[in-house]
């Protein structure tokens, strides 16, 4: 199994998608979702099946409040 970079994009109900950059994470979600109106995605670590957010001296990436209208425009 690979260590890679990955984008969570998650809202309320435990409802999450993951993907390789952060735009992706979020079309995805609203794709799977489509009632949604909101999400917030992060960058954490993807290995195997889990995803992990380290925390510490430098915060992880992360977007709040994300529509539909915003999602491809995360970089």
């Amino acid at each position: 199994m690979s260590i890679q970079t990955a984008y969570r994009a998650s809202a309320s109900g435990g409802r999450y998608v993951t993907a390789s950059t952060p735009s992706e994470a979020a079309e995805l979600f609203f794709a799977t979702f489509n009632k949604a109106r909101k999400c917030d995605v992060i960058e954490g670590v993807k290995d195997g099946h889990f995803f992990t957010v380290a925390f510490g001296r430098t915060s992880p990436k992360q977007w709040k409040d994300v529509t539909k209208n915003q999602a491809g425009e995360l970089k």
